[in-house]
This record gives C-alpha cells, sequence and structure tokens, in this order.
C-alpha cells in the first residue's frame, strides 16, 4: 500500500472505531483487506474474507477506453466484455452474500471491505438512483454506512467526514416509487414522525410513542396496502416503523433526514 493509501487506511480505521462496528469482513484483495486491518486489529478480531465481495471483472484484458467500457456495462446490464462479467451477474453475487451477511449477523453492525464498483451494483439492487453517475463520483477511499430493516435498504449515510457531498438520510426508495420518510424523533419523549409518499403525494403520516406503545395513522391506509400489494411489496410497515423508532432513539438520531 502506497503513503497516501496507508493514510486513507488510518483515517478509515479512526472513522470506524465511532460506529461501534461487531464485524469485519472484506473481499480477499490485498487493498480492501488492508483497509480494513486497522479496525480488525483495534477490536481484537479477524477479517472474514468473502469471495462474492471482490471487484467485478471487466475483462481479464486490457480496455482501450475504460469509461466507455463502464457506460457499456451501466448502460446493457446483460452485456459484458470478453471474459468479462456483466453488471448483473456481478450484482447477484454480490447481492447474495450481503443478504448472507444480514441474516448471518442480523442486528449487529458490520463493516464489509470492498470495491466502487460492486459496491455501486449492490446499492443499485436496493435502490436504482444508485447508478453510474454515483459510481462516477466516488471518491476512494469512500464509507457509506447502509441500514437495513428485513433485508430492505432504508437508510444511506456517507460517512468520511472530509467528503462534499451530503448524507442521504434514512429512507426508503424502491422501485415503486413508494417512498418512506423518517422526518423527526424525541429521543426524551421517544416518539417519531414518519411519512409514506407516492410521486411526492403523502399518503400516511405516522406517529410512533415508544412511551405509551401507541402508533397513530393519518391517511388512507386502504389505498396504501392496495398500493403495496399491486406491487407485491410484502412489508409489515407498522413494525417496521416502531422498530426504526427504536433504533433512532436508543441512537440519539434526533433528524434522520440530515
Amino acid at each position: 500500500m502506497s503513503e497516501k493509501g496507508l493514510v486513507d487506511a488510518k483515517q478509515i480505521t479512526n472513522l470506524l472505531i465511532l460506529e461501534d462496528i461487531e464485524v469485519v469482513v472484506s473481499s480477499p484483495y490485498k487493498r480492501a483487506v488492508q483497509t480494513v486491518e486497522g479496525i480488525t486489529d483495534h477490536l481484537k478480531t479477524k477479517i472474514e474474507i468473502i469471495d462474492s465481495f471482490k471487484e467485478r471483472i471487466l475483462s481479464v484484458h486490457p480496455v482501450a477506453d475504460f469509461n466507455e467500457a463502464m457506460l457499456q456495462v451501466w448502460f446493457d446490464f446483460d452485456f459484458s466484455l470478453p471474459s468479462g462479467e456483466s453488471n448483473r451477474n456481478a450484482q447477484a453475487r454480490g447481492v447474495q452474500a450481503t443478504k448472507e451477511i444480514l441474516q448471518k449477523y442480523e442486528g449487529q453492525k458490520v463493516v464489509i471491505g470492498t470495491h466502487g464498483n460492486i459496491m455501486v451494483l449492490i446499492m443499485n439492487y436496493f435502490d436504482p438512483t444508485y447508478d453510474y453517475h454515483f459510481w462516477e463520483q466516488l471518491q476512494m477511499p469512500d464509507i457509506y454506512q447502509l441500514t437495513f430493516y428485513e433485508q430492505q435498504l432504508i437508510g444511506v449515510k456517507r460517512v468520511n467526514k472530509q467528503s462534499s457531498l451530503n448524507s442521504s438520510g434514512y429512507t426508503i426508495f424502491k422501485r415503486s416509487e413508494i417512498q418512506i420518510n423518517f422526518l423527526k424523533v424525541d429521543t426524551e419523549l421517544q416518539r417519531m414522525v414518519g411519512t409514506v409518499t407516492l410521486h411526492d403525494h403523502i399518503l400516511l403520516t405516522i406517529e410512533v410513542d415508544l412511551l405509551n406503545d401507541s402508533l397513530k395513522v393519518d391517511g388512507d391506509t386502504r389505498q396504501f396496502e392496495q398500493l403495496m400489494s399491486e406491487r407485491s411489496l410484502d412489508m409489515d410497515y407498522i413494525t417496521m416503523f416502531k422498530e426504526m423508532a427504536k433504533f433512532f432513539v436508543e441512537n440519539r438520531i434526533i433528524e434522520p433526514q440530515k
């Protein structure tokens, strides 16, 4: 690893120490392993190597125009260069590994040492707004905190404090265009307010009161349930809102959207 790489790895370790990491996994590639070695040394644990988190294989041969080749594979998910991986195949292995991690370490904070393109392909599966243009603006190294609820991506935040990109906050954005937002949390009263929208139109406003173990819903629940059914989306949104309220209160997150 270069001198800059060593400095970057140290900065990453210092950031991850603040995140209360419990499990460390990595791609088998040396650079990824070296990047997360610092946090494993701090935790006095070992790195779990997972082959499926290695970078996507664009081609085994030199590529004349790298950016053009990347545009091709992102434009057509089934296209691949000779002896290379298509976006679809690379995404499938990355997502499968991610789902296995979510199941194996449910409720724990896991850091994954991986690579830019495969990371964005995994994110793209859960939320298509993470695309070629998102990949294009990545900084190296870059850290993103993904929060899941029952294998549903509900939050993405950039952890790198030196980045100029704002965190996107805790939200669900699905291919169905149904969006669930967690707006405000009162950690003292243990209350949270959130909304469910479709095309920016608010369908439901939901207030969770953890102290009184109650939940207030304003809006047309039948319309929402019908929309969920039409889009084959199986989600217990009542339980999900309560669990997210607990998460925000326990972590003293007052404004999830920031």
